[in-house]
């Protein structure tokens, strides 16, 4: 046998076929959970073209659970707003960040460069003693009946079958194994061919320092300031323009001339794609699960492709994670598609809008599309927030509900991440807390006996605002997200889900029992609410 199919056991828990980021991060989030991993990708390094270069608040903090943000926190830089100008100059729409504190902590939007992250993502793996990383190994679903997935893995003309009781299909926009499960695509109608190219400059100083969507009809483009002197520009490709030729030195300083001047910046890297709006029809059969571009496509109008993918690893596998255990029935596991499939969606028809404002190649629709832009501005509606353009919570899942069906004291929404003040110093809330699930009540509070048992039982710690005495831990924040949070939702007590999304929240008498009691239930496939009343959908 070759060296990459050596040592391989018969049987794991989970296999990740795709070691991008949102396999890596799956693989590690699995293998954090106790579950014996296999991570295997077919090309034996990260992808030396340009991807992703955004990234936002939620995937850093997934991210900083296995330990891979922190270790690039150092090299990403600020996500510049963003503005939508059109071909005279004029600024149509301006996209910006939320001021501090951050509600995660982390920037809303960042970038970041795509091969050092996969390289510290890939690192952690090997790091873990409950994963097997096998890179140039190829796989193949052969079967699934229901219970066991079969693969045959090969590496050199040499073949080995391994079976799985999970399996995790990150294998990328053109996924074999969606291919072979028969899964449709969606076509959400967006299909646009485009020039990108990553140029460390020599003088940042002599370029813009916002981020500009030009709305030119005659060459729509986007220029993104990466970290230090890296800029991105993706530039429409114009009919009868040959892509292989455009991604040539000389083409592309022709495309940038009024950008650059001649001989400045090295071109690091360019390619060029067709930027799609896919979903997947299915994101599961049984226990083979699609995620990141197996399961949908993001034009890169939001930077929220790489984004939505990192999403679909961390929501899901904490799931498989309380099934494998035997803390949940394997009907939670619905609910991966019911929550994740409804926030792309939007995400995808937020890119397409953006894109069709950039897009617009009709110079007398381009001016009418001028005339209006220009007229929100003047009226001061024209400068949005960017994470106000996504879906700020999950609204049918497993999530606590109302008598009258609606989510619960702030349910569906990610729980805030404060800087809080330790023994250990300044940290983060998360790098605080164990893994799992975490009821945070009011100050003073704590368990009685029966609590702590069943909390146990249940994977869940304890945490309060303020001073507290084991085993419930002080939260002691810098600002007052959290206190803040809980007044706006009305909630004296809150449970939070392993990934950081709100279960649900309760006041009244006894808020910390509820919540316990309908967190039980609902993991036992019960449909439970605040009132005992209303519908836990894919629980």
């Amino acid at each position: 046998m070759t060296e990459a199919l050596d040592g391989l056991e018969d049987h794991y828990d989970a296999v990740v076929v795709g070691v991008g980021p949102v396999g890596a991060l799956a693989a590690n989030l699995l293998g954090r959970y106790g579950l014996r991993t296999l991570a295997v990708d077919q090309a034996p390094a990260p992808y030396h073209l340009p991807r992703a270069m955004g990234i936002d608040d939620q995937s850093l903090r997934l991210l900083q659970s296995v330990g891979v943000a922190q270790a690039i926190e150092a090299e990403i830089g600020p996500y510049r707003s963003s503005e939508y100008r059109s071909a005279s100059g004029a600024v149509l729409r301006r996209l910006v960040q939320p001021p501090e504190p951050y509600p995660l902590s982390w920037p809303p939007y960042a970038t970041f460069v795509q091969p050092h992250l996969e390289a510290a993502a890939r690192a952690a793996l090997a790091a873990s003693p409950n994963i097997t990383l096998r890179l140039g190994l190829r796989a193949q679903l052969l079967e699934e009946d229901g219970e066991t997935v079969r693969l045959r893995l090969s590496a050199n003309g040499t073949d080995r079958i391994v079976t799985c009781r999970h399996l995790l299909a990150c294998d990328g926009a053109s996924s074999p194994v969606r291919e072979r499960l028969g899964i449709a695509l969606e076509d959400m109608c967006f299909d646009e061919p485009w020039l990108v190219t990553d140029i460390m400059v020599d003088d940042p100083g002599l370029l813009p320092d916002v981020n500009i969507q030009s709305c030119d009809p005659a060459r729509p483009s986007s220029y993104i300031c990466g970290p230090g002197r890296l800029r991105r520009w993706e530039v429409m490709l114009l009919p009868g323009e040959d892509p292989a030729e455009m991604v040539a030195e000389a083409s592309i300083r022709r495309v940038l001339a009024k950008w650059l001047p001649e001989g400045q910046g090295t071109i690091w890297r360019a390619a060029t794609y067709r930027f799609h709006a896919l979903v997947a029809e299915r994101w599961r059969r049984n226990n083979v699960f699609l995620l990141g571009d197996a399961a949908h496509q993001t034009p890169p109008f939001m930077a929220q492709g790489l984004n939505q993918g990192l999403r679909d690893a961390g929501n899901l596998c904490w799931k498989l994670a309380e099934v494998f255990h035997g803390r949940a029935v394997p009907s939670l596991l619905d609910s991966y598609e019911t929550e994740r499939k409804p926030a792309t969606r939007h995400a995808i028809g937020m890119a397409k809008t953006l894109g069709h404002i950039i897009c617009e190649r009709d110079p007398a629709k381009a001016a009418e599309r001028d005339r209006r832009m220009l007229a929100e501005m003047d009226a001061g509606h024209g400068t949005v927030v960017r994470q106000h353009l996504l879906q700020a919570a999950i609204v049918d899942g497993f999530i606590l509900r109302d008598p009258a069906g609606q989510p619960q004291g702030g349910a569906g929404y990610p729980f805030p991440q404060p800087w809080v003040r330790t023994g250990e110093g300044r940290q983060r809330l998360d790098e605080t807390l164990p893994t799992g699930w975490l009821l945070l009540s009011r100050p003073g509070w704590h368990p009685d006996t029966a609590q702590e048992r069943r909390a146990e039982a249940l994977g869940v710690a304890f945490a309060a605002l303020g001073p507290a005495q084991p085993p419930v831990q002080a939260i002691l924040e810098e600002d007052t997200l959290v206190s803040d949070w809980m007044a706006q939702h009305g909630v004296a007590a809150v449970l939070v889900r392993p990934d950081r999304v709100v279960f649900g929240g309760l006041s009244g008498e006894d808020p910390e029992a509820s919540l316990l009691t309908r967190l039980e239930r609902a993991l036992r496939g019960h449909a439970v609410s605040a009132g005992d009343a209303g519908a836990l959908t894919g629980a």
